[in-house]
């Protein structure tokens, strides 16, 4: 083969390579900065401190598993009504909730929401409900990371 050819072809390769990177360049350099970057620019650093809660509720409200100091209730009537306490503050924490047994079957489908516990730093309050929105008690699975 003709090495003159062979030689175009790598130039031109290189050429298109170039070219590429300096428009992802050009294109990453033309965005604002976030607001996460800008924030970390201006504010001081804190010490976090971390901690992991995790409970799985009966549909009944009794705690099948948790930490030491936790409890939960349900608030009767088949409304779908829990609170969960836990042994101390969640309300700067994040929640995350699924529907689920403390056995390994598979759990009745539906939803759940999970809110700050009025009145109660240390508590979260969990609504379930059927597929259908009607709110029904049922067993779930629920996770605190702050």
């Amino acid at each position: 083969m003709n090495t003159r050819r062979i030689s175009r072809y790598t130039r031109l390769a290189s050429a298109v390579i170039a070219a590429g990177l300096l428009t992802s360049t050009a294109l990453a350099a033309s965005q604002p900065p976030s607001r996460a970057a800008r924030a970390a620019a201006t504010a001081a650093v804190a010490t976090v401190i971390t901690k992991t809660y995790s409970v799985i509720v009966n549909a009944d409200g009794t705690l099948a598993v948790g930490p030491a100091g936790a409890s939960s209730n349900n608030f009767g009537g088949n409304y779908g009504y829990f609170e969960v306490i836990f042994p101390s503050d969640v309300s700067k924490c994040v929640y995350t909730a699924t529907l689920g047994d403390p056995s390994p079957t598979f759990p009745a489908l539906g939803f759940i929401s999970v809110t700050l516990r009025s009145g109660n730093p240390n508590g979260i309050f969990v609504r379930t409900a059927d597929t259908n929105g009607t709110a029904n008690d049922h067993a779930f699975h629920l996770h605190v990371q702050c």
